[in-house]
């Protein structure tokens, strides 16, 4: 059961508000404390004010895509680039929207013109090792994460994102070193533990592995990703020969819909079997975006 996909969940670069006055600055005053709604009916107020405000629709864009109204947020930001074409964050912030669309190759064209226009932002260059990383692009991924580090040594997203992509390269190692390093940064990036979780597994540190395990199954979430952990941790136990701690994992996994995890109670748990009869080999899992 080797060499797995790592569980990513990948934070891209989103929206950055500027430094606005009046009704710009009400609505981002909201948005900086995640009142959402608050923050768009002042954005709507600022373009009602103004309606040649750049500022304002790239704003109201933002807002849109933090609430996931990503048909709203793309027409905001349509206005806001005829009105002011230049503004380097508003193709950041598109880009994000873009990939959650599901567009990759319109979130590359819309970083190659925030780079284009602004080369020192970090987040550009994360966001289009993102774009990379989801086309399995996995060199450039790693060629623009480092540029981003290179401009921003604490950027915790980017080295994740390192990590993540030497774990899937085979370079554990490597790749274990710079997730632990991210999240010593930002111990709360979504996926992290799981992640890092996965390469101590491959690894063989099943001890710590079984800690990091935990931690995910504690922290809740994603029922997905608490029921591989499961099986994960289960799986850990099983290689430091402890059968019976194995299969409560094992039966927590298959409680949750886990076929890998019912195949091995019913043919190992509930046997005298040492060992499991035709060990299932996990499949890759596919990354998730979220932001």
């Amino acid at each position: 059961m080797k060499h797995l996909l790592l569980l990513v969940v990948l934070t891209l670069a989103g929206p950055v508000v500027g430094q606005g006055g009046g009704l710009i600055d009400h609505a981002e005053q909201a948005y900086a404390l995640g009142k959402y709604q608050e923050a768009l009916a002042w954005a709507d107020s600022a373009i009602g004010s103004d309606p040649a405000s750049a500022e304002a629709y790239k704003l109201r864009g933002d807002i849109h895509q933090r609430l996931t109204q990503l048909d709203q947020a793309m027409q905001d930001y349509k206005e806001s680039e005829v009105l002011d074409p230049n503004n380097a964050r508003l193709y950041v912030s598109r880009s994000a929207a873009r990939i959650s669309e599901g567009n990759v190759k319109g979130a590359l064209r819309d970083l190659e013109k925030a780079i284009e226009l602004d080369p020192s932002d970090a987040d550009a260059w994360y966001n289009r090792a993102c774009a990379h990383y989801l086309a399995r692009d996995n060199s450039n991924a790693l060629k623009d994460a480092d540029k981003a580090l290179k401009l921003r040594p604490d950027h915790a997203y980017a080295l994740f994102l390192t990590g993540v992509v030497e774990g899937e390269l085979y370079r554990e190692e490597a790749g274990l070193g710079n997730i632990l390093q991210a999240l010593e940064l930002d111990p709360s990036i979504p996926g992290g533990n799981m992640s890092a979780a996965v390469l101590l597994y491959e690894t063989k540190r099943y001890t710590e592995a079984i800690a990091r395990f935990t931690e995910v199954i504690e922290q809740g979430g994603n029922a997905e990703d608490v029921r591989d952990a499961y099986f994960y941790r289960g799986d850990c136990h099983y290689e430091l020969d402890d059968k019976e701690k194995a299969c409560q994992n094992w039966r927590q996994s298959a409680d949750l819909g886990d076929k890998d995890s019912e195949f091995i109670v019913r043919n190992y748990c509930e046997t005298d079997e040492r060992k499991i009869p035709k060990k299932p080999v996990r499949k890759r899992r596919r990354s998730v975006i979220s932001f």
